[in-house]
């Protein structure tokens, strides 16, 4: 498994269905942050569903405001909310309004009691999508406080997802239904399923014969390759878990500062299945974990997991990462015990944050459908 982090590498571009530039622009749709271009991402998840967020310009982050489009395939007006801090607690105010280009129109409704978050409503939101491909000066006021959220990357975004629904050219596209490069309009994706399994919680306190454990951790440094690229790196290319191998600089730097966090950890997941776990690589922030599937009955072929998660427990691997970003932007990735291995169930981050502590919002690159299986009698 790949560590979560932004894909930095160059992008492709906006494909040249219009005159839209996409200098400066990064990354896939799929992946990490999505496809960003200026104040704007869009991130999409295995279905098909889409989300584009608008950030306030960096400039602006002492009052920082955001907009989320959430778009469904073949549906032709997405879901859209915004969110705003204010200065103070002590802040407060009657009703938001939403201004586009100076033009008052209508107030936000709050999408729970107390909710920092604001609907728009159906004409608020063909509002905003007519205003996608022009110069637009988008506007939140409440009282005599203003948020502004930037228009620059929006309409390359917008385009972007048209592209990856199949919209562009059709009448439900969101800033390309005059394209003469017309696309046929993608279906919904099903979720996957994933039927959770059995496996000890912690309370079951089924620990490893001690003959066992001594034999795997006499054994595991010989069934996993310790010195494969992926683990340690190549020349002065970092691997996905340095701190495995004993010869690596990280390990013996490590090691300095005692050697307690560079043992192998056993975890029993059920009665024939073990769960290897050994410290990948730390930092001030983060630090990773990489995790092993030992078969009891072969245990020399562990299957590798993920070398980014960080806990688990009761079958659930989980992996929460920070991101660079004012506002410690977060990664997020579960994988759940199936009864055979660890199945990726959630891939999410919380995107450019952009002044929002934790994130502005949540935006999946992967989602499933968990049930527990009825026939466990373990």
């Amino acid at each position: 498994m790949k560590k979560l982090t932004i894909l930095l590498s160059t992008m492709m571009g906006v494909l040249p269905l219009t005159s839209i530039s996409a200098h400066a622009a990064y990354g896939t749709p799929s992946e990490g942050w999505g496809f960003v271009q200026d104040d704007w991402q869009v991130v999409c998840d295995n279905t098909l569903t889409c989300r584009a967020a608008g950030y306030a310009d960096e400039s602006q982050l002492d009052t920082p405001a955001s907009i989320l489009l959430t778009v469904l395939p073949k549906v032709a007006l997405p879901t859209v909310q915004v969110q705003f801090i204010l200065e103070s607690s002590e802040d407060s105010f009657d009703h938001a309004e939403l201004w586009l280009n100076g033009k008052n129109y209508g107030t936000l409704q709050p999408a729970a009691k107390d909710s920092p978050i604001y609907d728009l409503s159906t004409k608020q939101t063909q509002a905003l999508i007519n205003h996608a491909r022009v110069a637009t000066k988008i506007e939140i006021r409440a009282d005599d406080k203003q948020w502004y959220i930037s228009d620059k990357g929006m309409s390359a975004v917008l385009l972007k997802l048209d592209d990856v629904q199949g919209r562009v050219g059709t009448p439900i596209a969101l800033v390309s239904k005059n394209n003469r490069n017309r696309q046929t309009p993608k279906a919904a994706k099903p979720k996957p399923n994933i039927k959770k399994a059995f496996a000890y919680s912690a309370k079951d306190s089924n620990a490893l014969a001690p003959s066992k454990l001594k034999y795997f951790q006499q054994n595991i440094n010989k069934w996993v390759d310790i010195d494969s690229e992926q683990l340690t790196g190549a020349g002065n290319a970092m691997g996905a878990c340095e701190l495995v191998n004993p010869k690596t600089e990280a390990y013996q730097r490590m090691s300095e500062y005692g050697t307690d966090r560079l043992d192998w950890e056993f975890t029993p997941v059920d009665a024939t299945h073990t769960l290897a776990s050994h410290l990948c690589w730390s930092g001030p922030y983060n630090s990773s974990t990489g995790y092993w599937l030992i078969n009891n009955e072969k245990p020399s072929n562990p299957m590798l997991i993920t070398t980014a998660g960080n806990e688990y427990e009761a079958g659930e691997i989980w992996a929460a990462n920070k991101d660079r970003g004012i506002g410690d932007c977060w990664n997020h990735a579960t994988w759940i015990w199936d009864g055979k291995t660890f199945t990726k169930s959630e891939e999410t981050s919380t995107g450019m944050c952009r002044g929002f502590a934790g994130g502005a919002w949540d935006l999946p690159t992967y989602v499933s459908e968990i049930t527990n299986k009825v026939d466990d009698t373990q």
